[in-house]
C-alpha cells in the first residue's frame, strides 16, 4: 500500500487547487458538460434513427468540453479549424510508434522518415492552433480588463 506522507499531501492539495481553478466540483463545469450533452442529443435526433458513426460526434463533444475550459467558448462541430485540430490530434496520437522508441536508428529509413515528418507536422499544427487561440483569449482579456 502507498504511504501518504507530507510530500504526497502537498501534491494532492496542489492538484486539487489546479482542478478547482478549471471548474472541477463547481456548477460551471457541470453547465459546460450539460451544454455539450444537449448538443450531442440534438445531433443524434437530427439523424432520425438512421445509423451513423458516433465516434466523430463523441470526439467533438469531449474536445469541446476541454476547449470550453481552456478558451472559454465552445467550437461549432462543423468548424473546419476545429475539425482539423481533431484530425491532427488523432493522427499525432495514433502515429506513435513503439519501434521508433526501441530502435531510434529506424527514423532514417524512408518509411519511418515520412511517419516522423507527419507526426511533427501534426504536432506543429496542434501547437499553432493552441497558440493562436491563446493569443486571441489574451487579447480579449486585455480589452475587457482595460475597458
Amino acid at each position: 500500500m502507498g504511504h501518504y506522507d507530507s510530500k504526497w499531501r502537498r501534491q494532492h492539495q496542489l492538484c486539487l487547487s489546479i482542478l478547482k481553478q478549471f471548474g472541477f466540483g463547481q456548477r460551471g463545469m457541470e453547465s459546460r458538460i450539460l451544454m455539450e450533452v444537449e448538443e450531442m442529443v440534438n445531433k443524434v435526433r437530427e439523424e432520425q434513427g438512421r445509423p451513423f458513426d458516433m465516434e466523430q460526434l463523441i470526439t467533438s463533444c469531449v474536445a469541446n468540453v476541454v476547449m470550453n475550459m481552456m478558451f472559454g467558448h465552445r467550437f461549432d462541430h462543423a468548424d473546419p479549424d476545429f475539425q482539423q485540430l481533431l484530425f491532427d490530434l488523432l493522427e499525432w496520437i495514433s502515429d506513435a510508434s513503439l519501434l521508433l522508441e526501441l530502435f531510434p536508428v529506424l527514423r532514417f529509413l524512408p518509411y519511418f522518415k515520412t511517419k516522423v515528418a507527419k507526426n511533427l507536422r501534426c504536432q506543429r499544427d496542434v501547437l499553432n492552433f493552441i497558440n493562436t487561440y491563446t493569443a486571441t483569449c489574451i487579447e480579449v482579456s486585455l480589452t475587457v480588463f482595460v475597458a
